[in-house]
């Protein structure tokens, strides 16, 4: 038996130039195909739609997040050899 998890790992480019990946663990295959979409938007925050998630994420010295930098996307497929 094997089972397929899917994870999104985003870096988060901040200020001062640190940056810091957040992963998400178990996400949907359905929801795997807005991500890219999703980033843009983030990025673009048009009318500053995204403003709580740039004021959330901060830097260790407190400098916000500019933007996603880079997202990956880690599909692990595991399969069990035994169950005893």
């Amino acid at each position: 038996m094997s089972s397929l998890t899917n994870n999104v790992i985003v870096t988060l480019l901040f200020e001062d130039d640190s940056t810091r990946n957040i992963t998400f663990e178990n996400v949907a295959d359905e929801d795997l195909l807005s991500v890219r979409a999703k980033i843009q938007a983030i990025n673009a925050n048009a009318n500053n739609e995204y403003a709580n998630f740039y004021q959330t994420f901060i830097s260790d010295d407190g400098e916000p997040v500019i933007k996603i930098e880079s997202c990956k996307i880690v599909n692990i497929e595991e399969e069990v050899i035994y169950s005893g």
